[in-house]
């Protein structure tokens, strides 16, 4: 895949010119951190993933089934 270098802005050919003259681990780099930069979440997205979280275990940890641990001091005579 190869950039066509007409399409893009002075300011992005300048920053490509530069680019090129890195290494190929620091390309990597600049590359991963480039995305991390568009795709990263919001602190929204986190809250929502959050509190999903919490609900299911909350639903997973106080049910009928598992009732009887609550005294468990008195169960297992402690």
């Amino acid at each position: 895949m190869s950039l066509h270098m007409s399409n893009m802005s002075n300011r992005v050919n300048q920053t490509w010119e530069i680019v090129r003259k890195l290494n190929k681990q620091e390309r990597l780099m600049l590359a991963k951190a480039l995305l991390d930069s568009v795709v990263e979440p919001t602190l929204d997205e986190e809250s929502d993933w959050e509190e999903l979280s919490l609900t299911a275990f909350a639903a997973d940890w106080d049910n009928p089934d598992d009732a009887i641990y609550d005294n468990w001091r008195e169960h297992y005579g402690v």
